[in-house]
């Protein structure tokens, strides 16, 4: 499986991500930003209309609020004489017009200062108390007034006098007053629903109808609104449907207009459309998909040529390397104009080699026939010599001699008929030793029980044929003192040759009569193979032997390979 996050492109992608991600977020800022700007924009505007749609009924609420402030001082001027007081408050409501009524109520609760009707005592009101206990000014309504006995909403101001707080003068305003100075709503501009709401979230008038009731807020949300004093935002009316509610302060902790607005007139502006942000994703997209694209034609495709040429070079194929094109950037050309130097001198050189390897194997071949020649001629000459020596002695160390110089031939023989020199697997070259001393020694294998093991171990050059005199010598003493076991049986010789454990392991073994009839190990050839093992530093043990096969010579060689370049196989 390929490794996306090492290649080129995707490594690309990666960086110029990194790199347009300043400007990504700045665009993403600015459409966030201008999205910001716009909702603000538009939040104003609800705002402001909301305050239009009661503009009216303000200004007369503010009127009330004046009108308390100028005559607050002439009422004071009367409180002694109630009567007074009282046709001064009624020759003031009948001269204004828009106010339905208009009284002052003292500290100990006795309203006996008012426009019409009779005196009326609100001590035991709690409403009363509470204002008494925190006087400030405030608007609030009465479905049905305590005097007029119709809707109204009272203005009322406390009247403090040289820090005593002589009481309240209230005035009452119709909602008949309201609904004239009303203007009718734009359907298109306004909210559905406009109210006056006084400080505690309370409405200062009342609908008309449920359905108007229904595009009001809880009352929970109308005191939590209130308590933003200006603002636009979601909440459920009490007919259990989310709406858009705004709120303007009109009058600072006193007077805020309420507005109710239908989803079709707030639209979709107030939610973020995030399509805004497609097109700081479609410039990512545009600019990685060009320089993807721009990588692969003007790199990645040339480099996938000179990568396919090279790993073809590295499988053995030397044909010429096909050359990029014209169109391919300079350094791409310069880099494959150097891989194909390249690969023009390793084809020189390994040519050189090969022609150099093939002149060294022919003469290292015409040197071990010219040694298999002379040591044929040398076994030829002890043979003649032989057949002039009458001294048994001498005669039986003659037929040693030759018997050795034979065996230096049928080594030197199978060095020459090698195929190729730099192979060196001993099993194939003990295993023709084997067959020549077989063939030498004119021995009698119909009589003989012979096993063979031989693995595919590799030796060294400098060990191949010093270890294969030791075998010779080994095959001779094996050949020359083996004794069936018992008359009935078959003389028996076993050969092995193996690796362990990064040691490879010679193993001689012949079949010896009962009682031992040969010690086999005390003369010359044992010298030789002791000398053989030291040049080759192996450890050679010789002797005679009881085991699970009977009683027999072995002798056994152990030497150490060179594991770390491939010096075995199996």
């Amino acid at each position: 499986m390929f490794d996306f996050s090492n290649r080129l492109a995707s490594r690309l992608a990666v960086l110029l991500t990194l790199a347009l991600a300043p400007l990504g977020s700045i665009a993403i800022y600015s459409e966030f930003d201008a999205w910001r700007t716009q909702i603000q924009s538009f939040e104003a505007s609800l705002l402001a209309r909301t305050a239009d749609a009661v503009a009216g009924q303000r200004g007369l609420l503010e009127s009330a609020m004046l009108a308390i402030d100028r005559i607050i001082p002439l009422v004071v001027d009367r409180l002694d004489d109630p009567r007074a007081c009282s046709n001064y408050l009624r020759d003031f409501i009948v001269e204004s017009r828009f106010y339905a009524f208009a009284g002052f109520i003292r500290s100990d609760g006795n309203m006996d200062c008012l426009s019409s009707g009779d005196p009326i005592d609100f001590s035991e009101s709690e409403t009363f108390q509470a204002h008494l206990a925190e006087p400030r000014s405030f608007f609030s309504f009465q479905p049905t007034g305590a005097i007029t006995g119709r809707p109204v909403v009272l203005v009322n101001r406390p009247v403090i006098v040289e820090d005593e707080m002589l009481g309240f003068l209230a005035i009452s305003i119709s909602r008949h007053s309201f609904d004239l100075i009303a203007a009718d709503p734009d359907p298109e501009t306004a909210p559905r629903l406009a109210y006056l709401v006084n400080h505690l979230g309370k409405t200062l008038t009342s609908a008309e109808s449920a359905r108007a009731n229904e595009m009001l807020p809880v009352d929970e949300s109308l005191r939590e609104i209130v308590e933003m004093r200006n603002g636009v935002f979601r909440a459920n009316s009490n007919a259990g449907i989310e709406r858009t509610f705004t709120i303007a302060e009109l009058i600072p902790g006193q007077l805020y207009a309420l507005g109710s607005w239908s989803d079709e007139q707030v639209g979709k502006d107030s939610v973020f459309d995030m399509w805004r942000l497609g097109f700081p994703i479609l410039m990512w997209i545009a600019s990685v998909a060009v320089v993807m694209f721009a990588v692969n034609y003007m790199v990645v495709r040339h480099l996938k040529q000179i990568n396919s040429q090279l790993r073809r070079f590295a499988l053995g194929n030397r044909d010429e390397f096909q050359r990029l094109p014209d169109e391919a950037p300079t350094e791409l050309r310069e880099i494959d104009s150097t891989f194909s130097k390249m690969a023009r001198l390793i084809r020189r050189d390994e040519m050189e080699r090969e022609e150099a390897l093939a002149e060294k194997t022919v003469l290292l071949k015409e040197v071990h026939h010219r040694v298999k020649n002379n040591l044929q001629l040398i076994a030829s000459i002890l043979n003649l010599q032989m057949r002039r020596v009458s001294d048994v002695q001498a005669r039986a160390i003659l037929v040693g001699i030759q018997a050795r110089v034979r065996s230096l031939a049928s080594i030197h023989r199978t060095l020459y008929e090698q195929e190729r020199m730099n192979e060196r697997y001993a099993a194939d070259f003990f295993d023709r030793i084997l067959n020549e001393f077989l063939v030498i020694g004119q021995v009698d294998t119909s009589k003989m029980l012979i096993e063979r093991n031989f693995e595919a171990v590799a030796l060294p050059h400098d060990k191949i044929i010093p270890a294969a005199l030791l075998f010779s010598e080994a095959l001779t003493n094996a050949l020359k003192y083996a004794a069936p076991q018992n008359p009935d049986a078959p003389t028996k010789l076993k050969v092995c040759f193996s690796s362990k454990m990064g040691q490879a392991q010679l193993r001689v073994w012949n079949s010896l009569s009962v009682p031992v009839d040969a010690e086999g190990g005390s003369g010359l050839g044992q010298e030789l193979m002791t000398a053989f093992a030291l040049q080759i530093h192996g450890d050679i043990e010789s002797g005679a032997v009881q085991d699970a096969e009977g009683h027999g010579w072995e002798m056994r060689l152990r030497l150490a390979l060179d594991t770390s370049k491939g010096a075995t196989a199996s």
